[in-house]
């Protein structure tokens, strides 16, 4: 895993503290000898950390009762309580607090039971340098979102809800001995929220992986059956979104994230891009509506409402003013806590404003907004002659950037050609 490079504008993101204050971090471990370790590896960062070190997950929960830390980094065997129950806890009583779990690679398989209260793993022995990048990733979407309320609520979730129509057969898949990875991976593949918490799992430092996964095909291979039949039955890592109004509407978010997915990917290859950017492209374009769907999923039909009363102001301000962050805010900094490659985090965070990115070359981002300004509309209704994301002419015309929707020629060289769809500013 490379040091962070997802940028507000043209300037890298520096993880801080509450309130610019120092990086409150507490490393819980029963075994003195690792402690010391962690001590003396990440001695270098004591001026822009504040530190401390504890032999036992009891009092831990007491140090935590007496002070704020920003991170908590737990051991996962361990007497008394171990990792999973600790963040747990740590969960219910603090939950804007990112949660890491550092474990040994033997604990492969238990190590799963921390997956609902834990944000990210490391597996041991890990190296200052992943410690580091993993804070500064995690800590430097707070500048982005950076209301208090959105931010306990993005660091509290668990899992996001995931349509009956395919969570039901999935379930039902997993418990026959004969299904096949490609069944599963299909299946999967198909739902936004499944895809993300799988990709979460892959994409972690614990697998410490050359290569970013991208798809739902990868991060079954890499997991194998038996482990992707324990998280789903066992587990319980997705979750059925209970039956209701506001069923169609996700299911058309879902929908929508597939075929901004499919078209983000057209997009990059269709510009002379490798497979390598366009399946980070397709992935971005997958995960691009995963803030909305948190904001539905807890706001409901109030998110609704909000989206289609939007005036003159764009969806992302009306997002702003009534929730305290938009859906790419929301759901960058999601992505980013849960390990996702830069790539994808930065595109979904600047997909409706790439120009705000700064830059003058082609990247993952470009083919995102491609997609979303000149692909479907967004699911929600929005009020008449408005739309979600309105294509940055300047921006796609300094990369003479080309789209073919639909198998019509809507961009060439970066200028309409005419066709496609138009949208009031």
């Amino acid at each position: 895993m490379g040091r962070m490079v997802v940028r507000i504008g043209t300037a890298p993101l520096i993880g801080q503290g509450t309130q610019g204050m120092k990086l409150g971090i507490l490393f819980v471990d029963d075994d003195p000898n690792i402690l010391q370790a962690l001590q003396r590896m990440l001695r270098g960062q004591r001026a822009e950390w504040d530190m401390s070190f504890c032999d036992s997950p009891v009092r831990a929960l007491a140090l935590l009762e007496q002070r704020h830390f920003d991170v908590v980094v737990s051991d996962m065997r361990m007497p008394d309580l171990d990792g999973a129950d600790l963040l747990s806890q740590v969960e219910r009583a603090h939950p804007g607090t990112l949660r890491v779990v550092l474990s040994g690679y033997s604990e492969k398989h238990s190590i799963f039971r921390s997956i609902g209260p834990a944000h990210q793993y490391l597996a041991k022995p890990c190296s200052p340098e992943l410690i580091l990048t993993l804070m500064e990733r995690a800590l430097a979407m707070r500048r982005i979102l950076a209301d208090e309320h959105m931010r306990r609520l993005a660091s509290g979730l668990r899992t996001l809800p995931s349509l009956p129509d395919l969570y039901l057969p999935l379930t039902r898949a997993m418990e026959k001995d004969s299904v096949t990875v490609g069944e599963i991976a299909d299946l999967v593949g198909r739902d936004v929220a499944m895809t993300a918490e799988l990709l979460k799992i892959t994409n972690s430092a614990f697998f410490a992986l050359g290569a970013h996964m991208t798809t739902a095909e990868q991060a079954v291979k890499l997991l194998g059956m038996e482990t992707v039949r324990n998280l789903v039955l066992v587990s319980g890592i997705f979750r059925q979104y209970e039956a209701g109004p506001g069923q169609d509407k996700l299911r058309a978010l879902s929908d929508y994230s597939l075929q901004t997915g499919q078209l983000a990917r057209q997009l990059a290859l269709e510009n002379g891009e490798n497979s390598d950017l366009a399946a980070l492209a397709q992935c971005a374009g997958m995960m691009s509506v995963i803030g909305a769907l948190v904001l539905f999923d807890a706001f409901g039909s109030r998110y609704g409402a909000a989206v289609a009363e939007a005036g003159p102001e764009t969806l992302e301000d009306c997002e702003r003013r009534t929730f305290g962050a938009s859906h790419c805010e929301l759901g960058a900094y999601l992505l980013s806590l849960w390990g996702f490659p830069d790539a994808v985090v930065e595109a979904v965070l600047y997909a409706l404003r790439p120009s705000a990115l700064g830059g003058g070359s082609r990247m993952v981002t470009s083919y995102l907004h491609l997609a979303r300004a000149l692909g479907a509309d967004f699911p929600l209704p929005l009020k008449a002659d408005r739309c979600c994301a309105v294509l940055d002419e300047i921006y796609t015309g300094a990369l003479a950037l080309r789209a073919t929707v639909n198998g019509e020629m809507v961009l060439a060289d970066g200028r309409r050609t005419g066709k496609g769809r138009t949208c009031n500013a």
